[in-house]
Formats: C-alpha cells, sequence, structure tokens
C-alpha cells in the first residue's frame, strides 16, 4: 500500500491520463486480493469501481466484491422488454435517418468491425447504443425506469474514446447530454475518491461489521407496471424526436451532397 499512498501525494488529479494509470493500479490491486477477473484474465474494472463507488461502509464495499458470481437485480422482465423495445426503435430510426441522408451505415455487436468501411457504426450494449464516425464516438443510454447511475457514465466519460454521453430518461421526459471537457474538474474528483476508499480498503488490517440493512428486490403490483406502460409508451413517442435530434448535433452529422 506504500506505492498508492506515495502516487497520491504526488499526483496531479487534473491530468487525465494519469487518473486512468491511477484507476487502473488499484483496480489491479483489488482484482489480486479478491480475485476478481473476467474470463480475458483482465480485472473487471467496472464492478471494482461500481462498488468503490456505492459503499462508504468498507464492510459493505468488501460484501459486494466477495460476491462469487453476478448477482441478477432482480429487474423485472417486463422493464428489459421496455428497455430492449426502446432501443430497437431508436436504432431503425437513426438507421432510416442517416441513410436518407447518404450516409453508410453498419449495425452490429462486434467491437473488432473494421470501422473503415462504414461512416458511421451503430454497436448495440447493455444498456443502449454507441455510434462511432471517423471524429467521435457517442454513448446513448436508455433508461426506462427512475435510476441513473453517475459513477457509470463517469466510467464511460474516463475512456479517452467517449467524450459524449446522451443519457434519455423516457419516463421522465428528459434527455440530458454529459460532455467529458465540462465535467473534467468533476471528473478528477470522482477518479480521486475511489482512488482513497481504495487506499482506505487495501491498507486495512481489519474491517469492522455493519448493521446496513441490504436493500430487499421490490416487486411492483399489476396496477404499477400497467400505469409504468402506460406511461413509458407515451413519453417514448413524445420525446424520440428529441432524442434523434440531440443525437444528429452530437454528431454533426449534415445531408451529404449529391447522393
Amino acid at each position: 500500500m506504500e506505492a498508492i499512498v506515495l502516487n497520491l501525494h504526488k499526483w496531479d488529479i487534473h491530468n487525465h491520463e494519469q487518473n486512468k494509470m491511477m484507476l487502473d493500479y488499484i483496480c489491479s490491486n483489488i482484482a489480486s486480493r479478491f480475485n476478481l477477473y473476467g474470463l480475458n484474465g483482465m480485472p473487471r474494472r467496472a464492478t471494482i469501481i461500481e462498488a468503490l463507488a456505492r459503499y462508504p461502509c468498507l464492510t459493505c464495499v468488501v460484501e459486494k466484491l466477495s460476491e462469487k458470481t453476478v448477482k441478477n437485480e432482480a429487474v423485472d422482465p417486463f422493464y428489459k422488454e421496455c428497455h430492449r423495445l426502446a432501443v430497437n426503435i431508436l436504432v431503425e430510426e437513426l438507421f432510416y435517418l442517416l441513410t436518407r441522408m447518404g450516409y453508410k451505415i453498419a449495425i452490429s455487436t462486434e467491437m473488432d468491425l473494421d470501422y473503415g468501411k462504414v461512416d458511421i457504426l451503430i454497436n448495440l450494449t447493455n444498456y443502449g447504443l454507441s455510434l462511432k464516425n471517423a471524429t467521435k464516438r457517442l454513448i446513448i443510454e436508455v433508461k426506462t425506469g427512475n435510476s441513473i447511475s453517475f459513477s457509470q457514465i463517469f466510467r464511460y466519460l474516463l475512456d479517452s474514446k467517449c467524450n459524449t454521453i446522451i443519457v434519455w430518461r423516457i419516463r421522465k421526459r428528459q434527455v440530458l447530454v454529459f460532455n467529458a471537457q465540462k465535467l473534467k474538474p468533476l471528473l478528477a474528483e470522482f477518479v480521486r475518491m475511489i482512488c482513497l476508499r481504495a487506499e482506505r480498503l487495501l491498507s486495512s488490517k481489519q474491517i469492522p461489521s455493519c448493521q446496513h440493512v441490504k436493500n430487499v428486490s421490490y416487486q411492483p403490483s399489476q396496477e404499477e407496471l400497467q400505469q409504468a406502460f402506460e406511461d413509458f409508451s407515451e413519453a417514448l413517442v413524445e420525446t424520440l424526436p428529441t432524442v434523434l435530434d440531440i443525437i444528429l448535433k452530437q454528431l454533426r452529422i449534415i445531408p451529404k451532397q449529391n447522393v
């Protein structure tokens, strides 16, 4: 742990590359201690950062990191279907608009696609989709419920390949745009918080017990699901033009000439 403490004292939190190096370093240490590696042998950085970001209590962090399997968050299949429907509608509307404007589009879940063969790649993700052209990568998070995760957004923005995230909160009728350049100071503080908490965890010889009550899975009633679907359907149709317009503006898309 002395190496982490030394680096923290000499660390310029406004240096983006240094932030990434520090995150990689602490994720490697945490992965080694809790045996948190993916099938590719790399540390499960998302799991580690999410646990450190969520809990000030070290006992809760340890419990989360010590889970032997990735637990299902017990999301009702109803909400998953709403999410899938929203993503599919958004993808096809984007494909239709962009092809009519003269762009060559590919829709793929393969990360190693040859980008050079298309103008824009639409890649499906667990949380929505991402778009990539020659100069920019844009992530669109589709939220069909009321939740939002800043730690998830910050993790994406810390990736040098991604500088903008659009969060489409359908039922809230909100389309939020998060830009890495504008959020640099906050991103730096987020990284510092993660690293300080990791230092506190790794330097603790004994983790005290806690009395925190763990969240119990919530099961909505039939009436609540019915109302949720009505809200979702109305809000999707209402806000779809807005999210499409914002996506095109963020990609700086203009109609091609002589098509």
